[in-house]
């Protein structure tokens, strides 16, 4: 009978509270289910990233060099080099061992060898050792090789067996029984015999072993002088004894590689941080090894993973920052919805109290159906979001969800607290109006507080910029320049109400002075939508500023990259190329320009790169070049070259071996040039400069729709034969900056947290209109009775609102796109636009028709909710006496 006793007032009030209790649980269901989900899918987009950027070519190699007999001694056979191998593996550091295969121990000649004899081009090929790629392979024509060294390797007259694969042969024109005759370059050594007694091909061509060893397969062209000769180049596979005979000469060379390749997908973000550290000391235990001739650790992981770290904490800061914001959103919306439950059991609490009831029985009654909508639903979100599988489970996810129950509960502990007077006095209620109410000092105290707090985050943050990373001040200052700035604007609300009220008084109509009445009499938790509404506006115009500037800088960047929409380049190109150019199909303009190298200055100082080219035509052709300034004589000096030459603004002479002697007067400094890397000290002088017999060696291309295959045809008829060609195209550049699995996490990131903060921000509009369409209900009838139709109460719903939706969403916008600019380092986009730097910039016309779209879904939502809840019998909604 107790319990029955004590299970009544519960039960009563949940059933008489279900709609706002259900909707706290739904809020919280949904909350929960994004704050598992999203940040999973953040931290599965960060090692999808980890994974494509070490890829399948990413190996760890041991390399080391001997010479002859040194090298027979030190790895005498197949045993001795797979001991070693074992030995390399057991150096490797844990993370490093986890994420690398079983070593793959080979021995190449480190000479190149020439092939005697006439050919159409050169040919070279070097002898290769590999245990691994004997089991890889199967025997298409003859035999494998089998050697027997003599007691005297290395003698005149041996022949060493070999086999070489199919496909090269066949290019070759070999077959098993071809003997060769091959002469190292470079050293005094008697030339080496060669029958190759077996054709060979891979038992499966796509085994990622072969991806780096293209050379065992197939031949490949390789430059062999300065003059851009190209030479066929193969591999031929030998045996332990071939190995051994090749070590006779003292004089050769081999090199011994012990590669581990690093298996696919097994680098996440965790293990990345760790290998980068772990290579340092690899690297000082190789070098440190005794017993065996020195070796280095030779990997593209450290490049690899520096630029994905670079992206990461890049990653980390800017989307750490949106997803906070949108933490606080959704934070706002729950603590919003319970604020609203507390408001409507506030007169039930009070005539309980006024029985007799305790402040622990109420805070019973209070927390247990506060903990019946949140506790059940959170746990509902928690398993929803992990079903979706997005990606890793965070812990920090259930560490704010669990922190937002607690400040829920806590939030229905403070209205049980409002109660502690007693009585009936609590039931009613005194209107808090906002253009009346006086804030009290501890609130002045707070909101002095928050503004400091929040400066001086920006500070902190400010100073350590691009470290900052994951830090969690990071996300937090966005929060809290969105708190401070919403303070500030709950501060001046009141006042422009003010201001507006006597201009709405001397209108002909009272909808308007009406509405603004309505408005100006919300109570403290009636206007928290206003802080919501802020910091989903400003998630909003971050997001959209940042992800503009990253589209923008990339563009940028590839335009710096290339200098046009194409660039071809060689050693040299016959000058009617730049009319053969422009008549390529889809070409508007065609500027030429020539790079010389090695140009010295008075003194003979260190080189430098000069540029030859027309720089006003160039600016006028290709405006969206960044970084090209203009120079009334068209000479520019990059910072190297002016500290290299120390001219200042005095004609200097330059020259060279390959131009003569010209002066160069420069009038304005730039960075970088497109064509020159990075760094590179150059100037950039008019393209006369170099005299009447001059020849281009790059063609800058402007067009729409080139066509590439004509462009280069022109480039094999304009460059000398054997020289290096290079086509570059500016949109696989910028297809290769946006390609990138974290520049598309970036964009999705963004996108989402936009939508998502402004469905929140809609909810809580949505909920504060629902909750009061009672009151406003009972106001409306009022006016009916005073000759209010309709059209005009529809009218009134919209003006009450739009005070509230103009001031948050316009301050919160603002905020969010000064948001970059407050950050400022922590905003560094250069790591996704190949160290170009990308500028904010203003949102583009969808983010803006977004944020448009927004305003009008809030006002359909108050039409809608004015409509549902509109009684037409007056009898329903006014008392007697009323």
């Amino acid at each position: 009978m107790r319990r029955a006793l004590h299970a009544g007032p519960w039960l009563r009030l949940a059933r008489t509270q279900w709609a706002p209790l259900a909707a706290l649980a739904v809020l919280t269901l949904l909350t929960a289910v994004l704050a598992v989900a999203v940040p999973a899918a953040t931290a599965a987009g960060y090692d999808r990233d980890a994974a494509a950027t070490v890829g399948t070519d990413s190996d760890l190699k041991v390399v080391g060099r001997a010479k002859g007999g040194g090298a027979v001694s030190a790895v005498p056979n197949e045993g001795a080099l797979t001991a070693n191998a074992f030995t390399w593996q057991q150096l490797l550091p844990g993370v490093l061992r986890n994420v690398t295969g079983p070593p793959e121990p080979s021995v190449t000649t480190s000479g190149t060898m020439g092939v005697a004899g006439e050919f159409p081009e050169p040919r070279n090929m070097n002898f290769d050792w590999e245990p691994g790629a004997e089991q890889r392979v199967g025997i298409v024509s003859g035999r494998p090789a089998m050697n027997r060294p003599s007691l005297n390797p290395g003698s005149a007259g041996q022949e060493i067996q070999v086999m070489v694969a199919e496909r090269f042969a066949t290019a070759m024109g070999y077959k098993a029984g071809t003997r060769l005759t091959l002469t190292e370059d470079g050293v005094p050594s008697p030339p080496v015999h060669v029958r190759i007694t077996g054709l060979y091909a891979p038992l499966n061509p796509r085994d990622a072993y072969w991806r780096s060893r293209v050379t065992l397969l197939q031949s490949t062209e390789r430059v062999i002088d300065r003059e851009g000769t190209k030479a066929a180049f193969g591999t031929a596979l030998t045996d332990n004894g071939g190995y051994t005979m090749l070590a006779g000469d003292a004089s050769r060379s081999f090199t011994f590689t012990w590669r581990f390749p690093v298996r696919t997908g097994s680098v996440d973000t965790g293990r990345a941080r760790t290998i980068a550290g772990d290579l340092d000391s690899y690297r000082t235990a190789v070098q440190g090894h005794a017993g065996l001739f020195a070796c280095t650790v030779d990997t593209p992981l450290t490049g690899q993973l520096d630029a994905f770290l670079g992206r990461l904490r890049t990653a980390q800061s800017v989307l750490g920052m949106a997803l906070a914001g949108l933490l606080a959103v959704a934070a706002g919306v729950l603590l919003l919805a319970c604020g609203l439950l507390a408001e409507r059991l506030r007169p039930f609490l009070g005539t309980m109290r006024a029985r007799g009831a305790s402040l622990r029985q109420l805070a019973g009654y209070v927390g247990g159906l506060t903990a019946l909508a949140v506790v059940p639903a959170a746990a509902a979100g928690c398993g929803a979001g992990l079903l979706l599988d997005t990606g890793p489970p965070q812990r920090t996810s259930f560490i704010a969800l669990a922190a937002l129950i607690l400040l829920l509960l806590a939030l229905s502990g403070a209205a049980v607290l409002r109660e502690r007077g007693g009585g009936l006095g609590s039931a009613g209620g005194a209107r808090a109006d906002l253009t009346a109410a006086r804030p009290s000092a501890r609130r002045l105290v707070l909101d002095v507080l928050l503004v400091v707090v929040a400066v001086a985050g920006v500070l902190v943050l400010r100073q350590r910029g691009q470290a900052s990373g994951d830090d969690p001040l990071v996300a937090a200052v966005p929060v809290l320049l969105g708190a401070a700035l919403g303070m500030l604007v709950l501060r001046g609300y009141p006042y422009l109400l003010r201001a507006a009220g006597p201009l709405l008084r001397r209108g002909c109509g009272a909808v308007w002075f009406v509405g603004l009445a309505r408005a100006s009499r919300q109570s403290v938790i009636g206007a928290l939508p206003l802080v919501i509404l802020l910091l989903a506006a400003a998630v909003a115009g971050f997001s959209a500023t940042v992800d503009a500037a990253l589209r923008h800088g990339q563009v940028r960047a590839s335009y710096s990259v290339v200098g046009g929409d194409v660039r071809i380049a060689s050693t040299g190109l016959d000058p009617s190329v730049v009319a053969k150019a422009r008549a390529v199909k889809g070409v508007t303009a065609v500027v030429p320009a020539r790079a010389v190298q090695q140009v010295t200055g008075p003194g003979e100082p260190a080189p430098i790169v000069a540029v030859g080219i027309d720089l006003d035509a160039y600016r006028k052709a290709f405006p969206g070049v960044p970084d090209v300034p203009d120079a009334a004589n068209g000479q520019l000096v990059s910072p190297g070259a002016a500290g290299i030459l120390e001219s200042g603004d005095k004609t200097v002479t330059l020259s060279s071996h390959f131009v003569d002697p010209f002066p160069f007067r420069p009038t304005g400094k730039t960075d970088r040039f497109p064509g020159v890397d990075p760094g590179a000290a150059f100037v950039v002088v008019p393209y006369k400069t170099f005299g009447s017999s001059n020849f281009p060696t790059e063609l800058f291309v402007r067009g729409d729709h080139i066509d590439v295959a004509a462009l280069r045809k022109v480039l094999d008829e304009a460059a000398p034969k054997g020289a290096a060609r290079d086509v570059q195209i500016r949109r696989d550049v910028l297809h290769g900056m946006t390609e990138v699995p974290m520049v598309h996490l970036v964009h999705r990131t963004f996108r989402n947290a936009a939508l998502i903060g402004g469905v929140f921000g809609l909810l809580a509009v949505l909920l504060v209109l629902v909750v009061g369409a009672r009151a406003r209900g009972r106001t409306v009838a009022h006016l009916r009775v005073l000759g209010l139709h309709r059209r005009q109460s529809r009218v009134l719903a919209l003006v009450e609102i739009t005070p509230v939706l103009l001031c948050a969403v316009a301050a919160g916008w603002v905020l969010g796109l000064l948001l970059p600019e407050i950050t400022g380092p922590v905003v560094d986009l250069r790591s996704y636009t190949s160290g170009f730097t990308a500028t904010g910039h203003t949102p583009g016309l969808a983010a803006v028709l977004g944020l448009l779209a927004a305003l009008l879904l809030a006002g359909a939502a108050a039409l809608a909710v004015d409509r549902a809840f509109d009684r037409p019998d007056l009898g329903d909604v006014l008392r007697t006496g009323d």
